[in-house]
C-alpha cells in the first residue's frame, strides 16, 4: 500500500509547484548574474518568457548551447 504526505493528488501537484517554482527561482537568479544592472527590472514575465524559450529548446533537442 503506498503511503503518501498529503494525499494521492495533492503530492504530485505539491511536487509540481515546487518542480516549478525551483526552475523560475533559478531563472531569475540566472538573469540577475548575466545583469547585475538590470537586476530589479527582471520580472515575473520576463522569467517565465525565458523559461518557456529554454523549454522549447530542450523539447526541440537543443542541449548543448544552455
Amino acid at each position: 500500500m503506498p503511503v503518501y504526505l498529503i494525499s494521492r493528488i495533492a503530492d504530485p501537484l505539491f511536487a509540481l509547484t515546487m518542480g516549478v517554482s525551483a526552475a523560475l527561482t533559478r531563472i531569475r537568479r540566472d538573469q540577475c548574474e548575466k545583469y547585475p544592472g538590470k537586476a530589479s527590472e527582471i520580472s515575473y514575465g520576463t522569467i517565465v518568457q525565458t523559461g518557456g524559450q529554454r523549454l522549447q529548446r530542450w523539447w526541440n533537442g537543443d542541449f548543448q548551447d544552455v
